[in-house]
């Protein structure tokens, strides 16, 4: 068997991290560049909340701020902090996003080693190779290349870096450490609750069984148990009661999809767990948005099929406590880390490909490490080059499958495409590849894709806005109308349907109307900029038109260019740019002997003509100017 003294103990930690850092490096290299997608806009790139450091104080208290559409509210201050000393550093540049990401990855992989080789692995003295091992294969996995691309995603990247230092300095009784990793893992998503049980999982199935050779007298010696799981525990309960505090009542019944039950949910995670488990193995399906059914009837094969196999993993798990206890932490590991979002909380998506980030760690990693070093083991001498050779194998072809998958993270086009590929059903996908496409003006491809969303949900509000967008860039404006109304009747709590909608009527000329819209939709959500730009806007367009009919009639019908003039500065103490202003206020001033005052407004005039090619107000602009004063 060959031994590299380099990998031995722990003088082979700084070539172990090296190892990693390059194979991350080599995956994700082109990840710098990919930019804002999806829910992004929502959490980062619209989101004004993280446009200022003097925001921080506000995250811990204010739940609305993670996210610009008002329907949907959590706590997360931490996660919130990082986005807003990214936006800090680099704006809406995601160079410094994605180098964030991969130094948490970098960390969470280099946790996983360390726990591996100091905590699970038996014998000890062995463990360097399958921990390191265990950590590439985690840091390489195709399924978890989401966590590191999508930036929206980072919620689970940062909580599962936590999540692991955290349990780390528990296992070490570095409590106070463990203590401030853990709070700040709670604060950046709920999923790390489940901290107290692993602590005591891991500490069961590694007890000392000469002390301990039984449950019962493990139970007996529960008071040493204090320092380990207390601290933790009452972080959680805090915890809890923060979010009650601040949450409104809504928040949970907000994040979860319509109509679906938590018995559905129950029974929908059975087939999902065995798809991440598909994913980490065999990424063909990786999505951004997958279209993934809910099971709804025990008598449903994707029910009656999935839980035996959960059944019969977790039976054969248990019976391996004693012999293999790695298995069984492995195995538990990977179901309760999952347990908050894939057991009866409800959320909007059945599965994601970020949700197993934290149970690939400890869980579905260390398995196959487990499962490799059974099937080497065999081999005799040649079982560690055996094990060493297949493990390197797997990182090449993942850093391969990691690189292609990036590339598709670099173009949203790209990105969608490849969604539309894989979930064919899904109606938020085709959605946004339309949309994309018409941002690069393929309009009728376009209109092919919000068709087919169309077919696929009839009653998804946001086609019906995307359509409005459409016809109203072909000049199909009665349509556009339609569109936008349809998207009104469909989600009427939406503001942003009656935001398109105010827009259609602004087109068409109806302009109460749309300004009537607009305030609609800051009456739903008053943190709506556009919205509130588009209000304001048409709010001094009524004043400006008002002001312009008062002053054309004082100058021409009363005679009065005095009172002329003190309606058109009205109109540019609003809008300094205002060309029939300009051009009224100059003569109004001639007509009323303020010849002084009315020079450079000309001079203004004959620049906005000369500009827009206005020959005939060149010439008077000109003319006048000619004469003296």
């Amino acid at each position: 068997m060959v031994r590299s003294a380099l990998l031995v103990g722990r003088r082979g930690t700084p070539l172990c991290l090296t190892l990693l850092a390059i194979g991350i490096g080599l995956a994700y290299a082109r990840s710098l560049g990919v930019g804002f997608y999806f829910d992004d806009a929502y959490g980062i790139s619209n989101n004004p909340a993280i446009r200022s450091l003097w925001n921080i104080p506000s995250f811990f208290v204010d739940p609305f701020a993670i996210w610009t559409d008002h329907t949907q509210v959590d706590l997360r201050p931490v996660l919130l902090l990082t986005y807003a000393v990214n936006y800090a550093i680099s704006g809406l540049h995601p160079w410094s996003y994605h180098v964030f990401n991969l130094i948490c990855h970098f960390l969470a992989a280099s946790l996983v080693f360390v726990i591996v080789r100091d905590h699970l692995w038996r014998p000890s003295s062995e463990a360097v190779i399958p921990a390191v091992a265990a950590a590439l294969l985690f840091a390489l996995a195709p399924v978890n290349s989401q966590p590191v691309n999508y930036l929206w995603a980072r919620s689970a990247l940062l909580c599962t870096t936590l999540y692991l230092a955290a349990f780390l300095a528990f296992l070490r009784g570095r409590r106070a450490l463990g203590a401030l990793s853990f709070g700040l893992a709670l604060l950046t998503k709920a999923i790390a609750v489940t901290l107290p049980v692993m602590l005591l999982v891991q500490d069961f199935l590694y007890r000392d069984r000469v002390r301990y050779r039984t449950g019962e007298a493990y139970l007996r010696a529960w008071r040493r148990l204090a320092p380990l799981v207390l601290v933790p525990a009452l972080l959680d309960v805090a915890y809890l009661a923060y979010r009650g505090a601040f949450l409104p009542a809504w928040a949970a019944q907000a994040r979860q999809a319509s109509g679906i039950t938590p018995d559905t949910w129950f029974m929908t995670q059975w087939s999902a767990l065995l798809y991440y488990v598909h994913l980490f193995v065999w990424p063909d399906t990786l999505s951004i948005d997958h279209d993934f059914p809910f099971t709804t009837s025990l008598l449903s094969p994707r029910a009656w099929l999935s839980l035996p196999v959960l059944v019969l993993w977790v039976t054969l798990a248990l019976r391996a406590a004693k012999r293999y206890p790695i298995v069984t932490f492995a195995t538990v590991w990977f179901f309760v880390t999952l347990a908050p979002e894939s057991s009866f909380a409800p959320l909007a998506e059945a599965v994601n490909d970020h949700r197993p980030y934290i149970a690939t760690s400890l869980g579905l990693s260390v398995l196959l490490v487990w499962l490799l070093d059974r099937a080497t083991v065999r081999l005799g001498a040649r079982a560690r080059p055996a094990f060493v050779a297949a493990c390197l194998l797997l990182s090449a072809a993942a850093v391969s499958f990691d690189r292609y998958r990036t590339w598709q993270w670099g173009d949203s086009l790209r990105l969608w495409e490849d969604t539309v590929r894989t979930s064919p059903n899904n109606v938020r996908a085709w959605v946004n590849a339309g949309q994309e496409l018409m941002s690069r003006g393929e309009l009728a491809t376009a209109r092919r894709y919000f068709e087919r969303a169309r077919e696929v949900g009839p009653g998804y509000a946001f086609v019906y806005m995307n359509l409005s967008v459409l016809e109203a860039h072909e000049g199909h404006l009665d349509a556009a109308l339609g569109a936008a109304n349809e998207a009104v009747r469909l989600r009427p709590d939406h503001d942003r349907t009656h935001f398109y909608l105010g827009r259609a009527l602004e087109k068409l000329g109806r302009r109460g109307e749309a300004l009537a819209a607009y305030q609609h939709a800051l009456a739903l959500d008053p943190r709506d900029a556009e919205a509130a730009e588009a209000a304001a806007r048409l709010a001094r367009l009524t004043e400006d038109e008002d002001d312009m009919g008062a002053g054309l009639y004082a100058l021409r019908t009363l005679k009065d260019p005095e009172g002329a003039a003190a309606r058109f500065r009205r109109v540019l103490a609003r809008t300094p740019t205002h060309y029939g202003a300009t051009y009224q206020l100059a003569t109004a001033l001639d007509l009323a002997g303020h010849a002084d005052e009315a020079r450079p407004l000309w001079e203004k005039m004959l620049a906005m003509a000369e500009a827009s090619h206005d020959e005939p107000i060149v010439e008077a602009a000109r003319t006048r100017l000619a004469r003296r004063p």
